[in-house]
């Protein structure tokens, strides 16, 4: 099957190749809505499946917001422009669900926290954490670059802090990290609404 992606529009592109470029990473976003919101309304979380690391100096990862495709600007490109400082969580497996319905689309300044019921916990950072994810990058953005032909904004964020959950995170005996990939179960996002978690861990020889 050939796919001449210049005659396909913006959603049958997108349909496209989230169906190929698979498993993605999610970066679960929580962001400041402003102190002049209620303590229930205070902070924004959602979830996006176009994210990667990029840079190990300074350590790096970007993420991209669809302003275009949702016909708006989202609140997390909002917040951020605000107060730069938000937590990227990867979620695991069991929180398929609850990221889900962190997705959904409310009016401006509503919480996914509150709606959802998830726990957040102080750590040490200007923004909270999710307290049931296994893993929770403390972030500054520091570039914003809209690419393509609609308002589609590339988020660009350095990493200050990293949270690791006990069972997840241990040392070896030269002291570097060490991340029990089974304990952690990140979630992965395919494409058609559809997620995945990692199988087997597999390591090729070196030639």
């Amino acid at each position: 099957m050939l796919i001449p992606f210049a005659e396909l529009s913006e959603s049958e592109a997108y349909l496209a190749f989230s169906q190929i470029i698979v498993p993605r990473p999610i970066a679960w976003v929580l962001t400041d809505n402003g102190a002049g919101s209620s303590p229930e309304q205070r902070w924004n979380l959602a979830p996006y499946s176009y994210f990667n690391a990029i840079t190990s100096a300074p350590p790096m990862v970007m993420f991209s917001i669809g302003d275009g495709m949702a016909g708006k600007v989202k609140d997390t490109h909002r917040n951020l422009r605000a107060k730069a400082h938000c937590v990227i969580h990867i979620a695991s497996a069991s929180q398929a669900q609850v990221l889900q319905d962190t997705a959904a689309e409310l009016p401006a300044g509503v919480s996914e926290v509150h709606t959802t019921g998830l726990a957040l916990v102080d750590w040490d950072w200007p923004v909270p954490r999710i307290a049931d994810a296994p893993c929770a990058l403390g972030c500054v953005a520091t570039q914003f670059t809209r690419v393509g032909n609609t308002d589609q904004m590339v988020v660009f964020a350095q990493i200050e802090r990293l949270w690791l959950r006990d069972d997840v995170a241990s040392r070896d005996d030269k002291g570097r990290l060490v991340v029990d990939v089974a304990s952690y179960d990140p979630l992965a996002r395919v494409g058609r609404g559809g997620y995945t978690r990692l199988g087997p861990v597999f390591r090729p020889t070196i030639r």
